[in-house]
């Protein structure tokens, strides 16, 4: 079976990411149907990628009908709604991180995903990279050996890896729409945290869900490995540079910290991106390259004592993990596949970052 598949969004991530992989993917995939709200933008996709429908809201597109599932690339605050919509018109749903801004849409995805009966898979790729399914397949029985986890994130975001022209860009969106969009995610926000306040948006909404939480959930996939109880206790958090760079930290069940920062640096090239898991007697590390750079590896690491000798093994993983998880998404709904980054996930990934921000000054 061939899903009919719909993207909502043609903004970068589906542009860089979800539309490309989704053409190739032929066998799993018949891209059908975008729905964008700058006519430029949805045009040029339409004709790069031969899309026969296309319209001006995910609205319109649902009630075209005639597919199996949707994509889901707008922004953050839209996803509660557009995910709800899908699953209410009996399609599964892939939606970009982060899930929804509130647990209370979380919960409301969750219900609806239920009685629709559907597939609902959250993107964090991360966890459909070779290199991290090594490493979590490596770890120790338990978490009893453990005694630090470090993440430490310096991200340029997009700008190095583009040239222009690559990301097709409209200025017809309407100017209302914009600001509807805008005081939705900021209302959402302020429901999530108490304050909509513009900085506040930038930390919460973009720096830890939009960017920390693909490590956190990285960490989560490997604490649950370990054995160890979900959600783990929230000791810090914090914020800084206009919600530029954000902090969090958390403790295990046997006194040991991880520590977990991201901070954007745009004036940079630079980009740097480690989880590390310190054991009594072995480290796990994974370098990650920017999401936006094609088969440029990411690095797991492990290093144990043998005798007088560091024995050390090093993955280097080539695989697109963009693509494994939509190869994913077509086996959870052709075959039945358990997925692996359900929307309880999600859930417990947002439930953590909630609370760092609120422990933040």
């Amino acid at each position: 079976m061939t899903v009919r598949v719909g993207v909502v969004g043609g903004g970068l991530v589906a542009q860089a990411e979800h539309l490309p992989y989704l053409a190739a993917l032929r066998d799993h995939f018949d891209l059908a149907a975008l729905a964008e709200p700058s006519r430029t933008v949805r045009e040029a996709l339409g004709a790069r990628y031969g899309i026969g429908g296309l319209h001006a809201d995910h609205s319109s597109l649902l009630a075209a009908g005639g597919l199996d599932a949707i994509v889901v690339c707008s922004p953050a605050g839209t996803h509660a709604q557009v995910v709800v919509d899908a699953l209410d018109a009996g399609l599964n749903v892939f939606v970009e991180k982060p899930m929804c801004i509130t647990l209370e849409d979380a919960d409301a995805i969750i219900a609806a995903r239920d009685r629709a009966g559907k597939v609902v898979q959250v993107g964090t790729m991360k966890r459909y990279d070779p290199a991290v399914e090594a490493m979590i397949d490596n770890l120790p029985g338990d978490a009893s050996a453990l005694r630090y986890v470090s993440v430490v994130v310096n991200d340029p975001e997009f700008d190095p890896y583009f040239e222009p022209g690559d990301i097709v860009r409209g200025n017809d969106v309407p100017a209302d729409l914009i600001d509807e969009t805008r005081r939705a995610e900021a209302g959402q926000v302020a429901q999530a945290v108490g304050s909509g306040d513009e900085d506040v948006v930038r930390a919460f909404s973009e720096s830890f869900l939009g960017s920390m939480l693909h490590d956190l959930n990285v960490v989560h996939g490997a604490l649950e490995r370990l054995g160890e109880p979900l959600p783990t206790q929230v000791v810090a958090g914090d914020w800084w540079n206009e919600g530029r760079a954000v902090y969090g930290a958390l403790r295990l069940q046997n006194g040991t910290r991880a520590d977990l920062s991201w901070v954007q640096l745009l004036p940079t090239f630079e980009y740097r991106e480690q989880i590390v898991f310190m054991f009594d007697d072995e480290v796990h590390e994974l370098h990650f390259p920017s999401p936006w750079l094609k088969q440029h590896p990411t690095v797991y690491r492990r290093s144990r004592r043998n005798g007088r000798t560091d024995d050390i093994q090093i993955v280097n993983a080539y695989d697109e993990s963009f693509a494994r998880e939509l190869r994913h998404f077509s086996a959870c709904i052709v075959d039945g596949a358990g997925c692996r980054t359900p929307p309880e996930g999600a859930r417990l990934d947002i439930d953590v970052l909630t609370k760092m921000f609120h422990l933040s000054r």
